[in-house]
Formats: structure tokens, sequence, C-alpha cells
């Protein structure tokens, strides 16, 4: 499959949305957690690599607290950004792309913590511990997570094909799975790759649990390509815009979004790469 300019400006943009989504996930997800330890008398430490709790006894209290209540904040961006892309998709504004993948990876962040967390002991499972749930029910519980995260990929094949009228005034069922690979699987796999290259050298300073959370994702993206190329085809409405012979919208690189996240990763890297009290 030879690769067209319009393909490359798909995976561009949609790269760019995807990191940009990761950070404001992660970095939203470690604030309310900072927040409710700090209400619980911790003292937090803030970092590039993430966040570090201290001066407290641990209790069961706060275990729940803290990982159980502290990570449900990522399911309520899931649904509030599923409902905010529901009603902007329709729209030939990229920006809506960042709604789809903050909704695609809060989704699989909060889902991710179940899995990860009922196998390795931390954030949610750390949780279940404290509530004395056996390790073969929080394995069960796992393994709901994938197939959960598996079935949500696959109902959100509707809004990723809705998302290809920024490039097409319409998308054949035999340009389905194609599209796809340049909107999704291609920036999430460069993403994976440039996210664990800024964590290193410190990968497995947490176990590796960030790079099994970026695995959840991969997950949901899985059941994204179930039976993509028996999809229909799909037309979209014009909204008065000029398309040239091959159907395409005149729709190129953002570059507002790049200078917003080389900022956000320079910022990230200098201004914690020392702890920072919280």
């Amino acid at each position: 499959m030879g690769f067209k300019k319009i393909d490359i400006n798909i995976a561009i943009n949609s790269l760019i949305y995807f990191l940009l989504a990761y950070y404001i996930v992660v970095f939203s997800s470690n604030m309310f957690i900072i927040m409710l330890a700090k209400l619980a008398g911790f003292n937090a430490e803030l970092n590039y690599k993430g966040f570090t709790l201290s001066d407290q006894k641990w209790t069961s209290n706060n275990i729940i607290m803290i990982y159980f209540f502290g990570n449900l904040i990522s399911l309520a961006m899931a649904i509030f950004f599923q409902r905010l892309y529901h009603i902007e998709r329709k729209y030939r504004k990229k920006l809506k792309l960042l709604y789809l993948w903050l909704y695609i990876i809060s989704l699989s962040w909060f889902l991710g913590e179940i899995i990860v967390g009922a196998i390795f002991q931390t954030g949610i499972g750390a949780s279940l511990i404290a509530f004395r749930i056996p390790f073969l029910f929080r394995l069960l519980l796992a393994v709901i997570g994938v197939l959960i995260l598996l079935y949500l990929g696959k109902k959100a094949q509707k809004h990723v094909q809705i998302s290809a009228n920024l490039y097409f005034s319409s998308l054949p069922s035999q340009k389905t799975g194609r599209f796809f690979i340049n909107q999704i699987l291609l920036p999430a796999t460069l993403g994976f790759v440039i996210i664990i290259l800024l964590k290193l050298p410190n990968l497995e300073q947490y176990n590796y649990v960030d790079l099994y959370m970026l695995l959840s994702i991969g997950l949901f993206i899985m059941g994204l390509f179930y039976r993509v190329g028996y999809l229909s085809s799909i037309t979209f409405k014009s909204h008065g815009l000029s398309q040239n012979n091959e159907g395409t919208v005149d729709q190129k690189i953002s570059y507002l979004p790049i200078v917003i996240l080389i900022l956000i990763i320079i910022g990230t890297r200098i201004g914690l790469i020392n702890s920072v009290a919280i």
C-alpha cells in the first residue's frame, strides 16, 4: 500500500491529537488523585515520571479513597468527551480529533487501571485488595475488563468512520480499513514509541505499569478493527466546502497543535525533571 500525501496528513494530525490527549488524561488523573491524597493528609511530589505520596500512614480507607475514587476521574472524562465528540463529529473541525482521542484514552485508562491493577496490585488493584477481594476474583475482573475494552472498541467504529469527513466527501467500504490505519493505528503506534522514548531511562521505576497501561489502549484499538472491512460505505454532507476530483476536502496539517504539544513536552521534561511538591 503506497502512501499518499493525504494519508500522511491524516496520520500526523491524529498523532498530534493522540499525544495531546494522552498528556491531558494522565495529568488530570494524577492531579485528581493527588488532590484526594492531600485531603487525606499526604504530602505529594510530582515529576515527569509520575507522582509519589508520603508522610501519612496508609490505611484501607485511604487506599480506597485515593486509588478507587481517584481513578473515577478518567471514567468521568470518557463519558464527557464521548458525548462531546458525538455532538461535534458531524462538523469539519480537527479539534474533534482531540475529543475522540480523549474519549478513547480516558476509557482505556480507567479500564486499564482495573486490568493492570488487579494483576499487579497498583491503583484500583490496591483498592480491590483493601476491599479484601481474593486474587481469583481480581483476575476474573481483569478478564472482564479486557472483554469490555474490545467490545467498546467495536462499538466506537462509527465514531472513527465519521471522523473521515475531515478529509473526504465519502468513505467507501473498501477504503475504510486504510482510513482506520491512518487515523488510528499508525498514530497510536507512533505515539506509543514517542511516549516510551520520553520516559526512558526510567520506564522500570513503576514496574513498567505505564507500559501496560498503553497496552490497554491497544486493546480498545483491536476492538475498533474487528471486521472493519465489512463496515458499510458512508457519505458526508459537503457543508459547501470545495472538493477535488478524488472527493477529498482541502485539509492540511494543523501546526498550532504541534506547537502546543512541543511546549507541553518541553515543559514537562524540564519543569518536572526534579520532583515538585504539590
